[in-house]
């Protein structure tokens, strides 16, 4: 069995999610809309062939040359996602989108940040095959080298949010520094997020103790994945607001009927707890 990030995250949320995606590959039974992914894949996609291709013959790019090289890549986004424009929150059009995200990496280009991106090489697959035959895997968004100490590595996670520190799982960046720390015998030199937007670099603290503590939990969870034979539902209001398989899901349905009724219930309440009548 391979375990991944988000395989590992999604039994942590849900075992029956983590059966239905990772293990019998069901398709969703909720409508997919892709539309928040967009400006993040087209970003990310740029920076991957900058790092692994391009800096190689044009480690400076114009203005013009970041746009023609940006406009096939966002076709493809485009065409390789599932995006209904009609909903309500898709406020802005494919086209705000593009230029959305040319205007953020040109100025990445143009920053010192760039710098980041010269000595980095993207998408990085790391698998490491455990004592009982299973495997864990990632792949680093960014691995940057330092040019002075080239045996000193930064693993960097891209971020397209809107808002810095929101909804950010930092087990994400510990998981892939154990994975680092498996192949290579050592702690990276250190873990970050980079907002895209706001081209801004947010280091997170890692040390030994740190990474310790992960690996055993982390141990204990996969162990009880391989020994698990009923992945039974464990509905929340976290682990069901985003899960693809809610549709058809009696636990999860069940449970958010009861946050629904208990929700309508304090509605009702007045300041004693009491259902007041009139005026």
């Amino acid at each position: 069995m391979n375990i991944s990030y988000h395989s590992w995250k999604a039994f942590k949320e849900c075992p029956k999610k983590f059966y239905l995606e990772f293990i019998k590959k069901v398709s969703p039974t909720i409508e997919i809309n892709e539309y928040f992914t967009l400006y993040g894949r087209l970003v990310e996609k740029f920076f991957t062939l900058f790092c692994n291709e391009w800096r190689y013959k044009t480690p400076y790019m114009p203005a013009d040359f970041i746009r023609h090289k940006l406009k096939p890549l966002h076709e493809g986004v485009l065409k390789s996602s599932i995006v209904d424009w009609s909903k309500p929150f898709c406020k802005l059009s494919s086209e705000d989108i593009f230029e959305e995200a040319f205007n953020d990496i040109f100025v990445i280009m143009e920053s010192m940040n760039q710098n980041y991106f010269l000595n980095t090489t993207s998408e990085v697959s790391i698998e490491v095959t455990l004592n009982n035959g299973h495997k864990i895997t990632g792949r680093i968004d960014f691995l940057h080298r330092d040019p002075i100490s080239e045996n000193t590595e930064t693993i960097i996670d891209g971020k397209g949010s809107t808002k810095i520190g929101k909804n950010v799982d930092r087990n994400q960046l510990i998981f892939y520094a154990l994975l680092y720390f498996f192949k290579f015998n050592k702690l990276p030199a250190e873990l970050a997020f980079f907002y895209y937007r706001f081209n801004t670099y947010i280091p997170v603290p890692l040390t030994q103790d740190i990474l310790e503590k992960f690996r055993a939990q982390l141990s204990l969870d996969i162990k009880t994945i391989i020994n698990t034979k009923d992945f039974k539902a464990q509905p929340s209001a976290k682990s069901c607001k985003y899960c693809k398989y809610l549709q058809g899901c009696d636990e999860g349905m069940s449970a958010k009927a009861k946050r629904a009724k208990k929700s309508k219930i304090k509605e009702l309440e007045g300041r004693n707890g009491n259902i007041i009548f009139g005026f």
